[in-house]
């Protein structure tokens, strides 16, 4: 299966959906500022080194406890988030696209409804609880699932904004670092 692989924040998508979808929450939903105290403590864990990324993302979107109906929420973010998109990746044709993220899946889910590509993978997580199922898709994570969904992928080219998608720009016949709307050879 020939395939063409983006990372989507930062690269795709100009800036960090998780972190604007939280500011976004905080603002909209006043009693997720009571989950404030456990992102800061896990947080500092994470930063620390104490506590893994699955581990800190999984207490830091604990906040979705307090959002009484997730699905509206994230289709009210996105009416202002749309923007965001990058100009250069809404003219390609999507039909050979797989999106690998670590931001989670409920969250980009939407977005890709309107562009229809071949796959979306992000991180497993609990719409309501913020519990991650698995494991953050992030680094070497995301060849493990991109192996798991197709066994037989080619992947002719893939984009990221980050170092840390190094393992699938291994994987990749060619791969292209993005800076803001520059695409710079790996």
């Amino acid at each position: 299966m020939d395939i063409i692989g983006y990372d989507f924040d930062n690269t795709v998508y100009r800036g960090d959906s998780s972190t604007h979808f939280t500011f976004w929450c905080l603002g909209h939903f006043p009693k997720t500022w009571l989950h404030l105290p456990a992102i800061v403590f896990w947080g500092t864990l994470f930063g620390l080194r104490i506590c893994t990324k699955t581990r800190f993302k999984s207490h830091l979107f604990g906040y979705l406890r307090h959002v009484k109906d997730v699905d509206k929420a994230v289709a009210d973010f996105w009416k202002g988030h749309r923007k965001n998109l990058k100009g250069w990746y809404l003219k390609k044709d999507h039909s050979r696209d797989v999106i690998i993220s670590a931001s989670p899946e409920f969250l980009l889910a939407p977005v890709f409804e309107t562009l229809p590509v071949q796959k979306l993978m992000g991180t497993p997580m609990d719409k309501h609880t913020g519990v991650i199922h698995g494991e953050n898709c992030w680094g070497p994570e995301k060849v493990r699932r991109l192996r798991e969904y197709a066994p037989d992928f080619h992947m002719l080219e893939f984009y990221s904004d980050s170092r840390s998608d190094t393992p699938l720009a291994q994987v990749s016949d060619k791969a292209f670092l993005v800076k803001g709307d520059e695409i710079l050879p790996w």
